[in-house]
């Protein structure tokens, strides 16, 4: 061994305590968990940069996404230095949750993305990050998770081993499909079959639950957290608002399926919730951005109409608080969440183009109305040119409405009084691209 190469290993076994020294210099330590505590994260895609890749702009969404009850982003990095943007957005993204004064507040750890990162560059993404102050800790270790992977790597003599020699040691909580046959929707039985396959590798199991319809990620999420209590395993649940691939289509109701789906989350109790995703804008996203912003900052999007997604965060928001307390939320402001697709489900476009071939769960022409409530009240409804009054209740009520082509327009009133007024998308019967990520809005 040259005394080049000397060097260069001893420089990587002090580069964790320098990042530890650093982040004591300027008051602040790696993200500890409370290991009694309930954590929600959001899937965060790093090749989309919703605001540009500036630090003012990771600064906005992290601040949107604090403000709605997450506690950090869960980094999914599908490359490396063999495309240096990689490796500069997650820089500043560290960058901006340290300038928020955030370092113990706001948690960032990865999802190595297996379906396109290379295995050698694993270790020296972990090795980087472990012990920056805002990367987050469960028990003193630092976590990481996956997208995929599985049988492709020996996780622990070829990944954990090497990282927990040099004092980094990984509580590992992926995702991996199981194996032989990939499965997207498995049943306790085939879940219990996966984690025995990885129990001496792994502390917890991912679900990342995308394609499929709400009832169908509901029995999933439970089954995993199940299987992972029984085994004193860490259970990460998902919550994913919708998926749309742009060939198929999985009906999740709304703000019905949102709610069924976190209060299943709040009954099972897993230890961390980790939102299907953030800012996956060709699959499912949560983040509230204008099409304008995604139009101007994506690049890579395989169809050109996006809509802000508001009103998805705004319902999750109040469910986060429930499961984070363990107390439901008292209504202190009347709310109106409507979500609903921007043209009718069998539209058809004039060249037939990228047809949506496979369509899930109960595919309906209708608005999703969530209402929340201090007190009954009337909400009027106007889909096109037909006129719906419906007298929702004090609380939480779930209800539906027939949409028409045009214009859609909301208004609450109480005692004859109107509360609110809104105007949503409008709804088209002439398409050029079938677009069935879901129009939402958030009246007060």
């Amino acid at each position: 061994m040259t005394w080049l190469s000397q060097l260069y290993k001893r420089a990587k076994a002090w580069l964790p305590l320098t990042a530890v020294l650093v982040g004591m210099l300027f008051g602040c330590s790696p993200a500890r968990a409370k290991d009694d505590q309930h954590y929600v994260f959001a899937h965060y895609m790093v090749c989309f940069a919703i605001y540009g890749d500036s630090l003012d702009g990771y600064k906005r969404e992290l601040r949107a996404a604090q403000d709605a009850g997450i506690d950090g982003f869960v980094l999914n990095v599908g490359a490396w230095t063999n495309n240096p943007s990689y490796v500069l957005r997650t820089k500043t993204i560290f960058q901006a949750a340290r300038d928020l004064g955030t370092g113990v507040d706001f948690k960032l750890f990865f999802s190595l993305d297996m379906a396109t990162l290379r295995n050698e560059y694993l270790q020296e993404i972990v090795r980087t990050y472990a012990n920056d102050p805002c990367y987050f800790h469960y028990k003193g270790r630092p976590v990481v998770s996956t997208f995929a992977g599985g049988p492709s790597l020996n996780w622990k003599e070829d990944f954990l081993k090497p990282l927990r020699a040099e004092g980094i040691d990984v509580c590992f909580v992926p995702h991996f499909f199981p194996h032989p046959k990939i499965t997207e929707l498995p049943d306790e039985s085939v879940i219990a079959g996966h984690l025995q396959q990885w129990s001496d590798t792994v502390d917890g199991m991912f679900y990342f639950g995308g394609a499929g319809t709400d009832v169908q990620l509901t029995t999933c999420n439970a089954a995993y957290t199940k299987v992972m209590h029984a085994h004193k395993k860490i259970s990460m649940a998902s919550f994913t608002p919708f998926y749309w691939g742009g060939w198929r289509y999985f009906e999740t109701e709304g703000g019905q399926g949102t709610e069924r789906q976190w209060l299943s989350i709040i009954k099972t109790q897993p230890e961390w919730v980790e939102i299907v995703t953030w800012n996956d804008f060709n699959e499912s996203y949560i983040c509230p951005i204008s099409e304008y912003d995604i139009k101007k900052n994506i690049t890579g999007l395989l169809h050109p109409f996006r809509y802000d997604h508001t009103g998805y965060l705004e319902l999750s928001k109040y469910y986060i608080d429930w499961y984070k307390t363990g107390k439901q939320p008292k209504i202190t402001k009347d709310t109106l969440v409507y979500i609903y697709r921007s043209h009718p489900k069998d539209t058809v476009t004039p060249d037939n183009a990228r047809p949506v071939t496979a369509r899930h769960g109960n595919v309906q022409d209708v608005i999703y109305l969530t209402t929340m409530l201090t007190a009954p009240a009337e909400l009027r409804v106007t889909s096109g040119t037909t006129k719906t009054c419906i007298r929702v209740k004090k609380g939480i009520q779930q209800t539906q409405v027939p949409f028409q082509v045009g214009n859609q327009h909301f208004e609450l009133y109480r005692k004859d009084k109107c509360l609110f007024t809104q105007d949503g998308e409008p709804i088209s019967d002439k398409i050029t691209e079938y677009n069935f990520f879901s129009i939402t809005g958030v009246a007060y």
